[in-house]
């Protein structure tokens, strides 16, 4: 019987967890899950299933995995690698139309702008 091992997962943590499991020879199935996404109807988030009797196996490998989602990613410059950087509080509105849907940071020792 399959059970879940993670949930609300995005495409690419759950490919990540998937080849993760895939190396230690643990057989998994990513499934779509939560609500539906415009215009398909598959769910916008994903769950890794797993045999029940590989459970044991599985749980450090998914410890690991959730505890490395839990950390804060540090945003550094493209340019000049420092993690010196800030959200620009207001930006342009020709910055705000461009970079729609992300962050817009500034570099505190380069001074580029930069979206994350």
């Amino acid at each position: 019987m399959l059970i879940p091992a993670a949930y609300y997962l995005t495409y690419a943590e759950a490919v990540r967890l998937y080849n993760e499991l895939l190396d230690a020879e643990i057989s998994a199935l990513v499934k779509t899950c939560g609500p539906p996404s415009f215009p398909f109807g598959d769910g916008i988030w994903y769950q890794l299933l797993i045999e029940e009797e590989e459970a044991d196996a599985a749980r450090a490998i998914v410890e690991a995995f959730e505890a490395g989602r839990a950390v804060v990613a540090i945003v550094r410059c493209p340019r000049c690698g420092s993690a010196g950087t800030e959200p620009v509080p207001r930006p342009a509105f020709w910055q705000r139309l461009y970079y729609a849907g992300t962050t817009l940071y500034q570099c505190a020792g380069c001074g580029r702008k930069f979206a994350a």
